[in-house]
């Protein structure tokens, strides 16, 4: 729900994940797949894809193997399983 800076010192409490958590839940659960989901509702479409990136990158540069699949959900989405 929220970037790494967010979930460590405004929202720290609030229960939610970080995208940097949900990487490394995939990575150490051998993932394929992470959809980033249940967004901030004050969160832009700018700042969605801010953490979008900042994601993707996260996950580049602590790939110790097979690449993480990662997308953003959107209304409509449809996703194959």
């Amino acid at each position: 729900m929220y970037s790494l800076a967010d979930s460590v010192s405004l929202k720290e409490d609030w229960g939610h994940s970080s995208n940097v958590m949900g990487v490394e839940l995939c990575q150490m659960a051998g993932a394929k797949k992470l959809c980033l989901f249940h967004h901030e509702p004050v969160y832009d479409d700018a700042r969605l894809e801010g953490v979008f990136h900042e994601t993707v990158r996260f996950e580049e540069i602590t790939r110790t193997d097979k690449k993480l699949d990662i997308c953003i959900a959107y209304d409509g989405l449809i996703l194959d399983l």
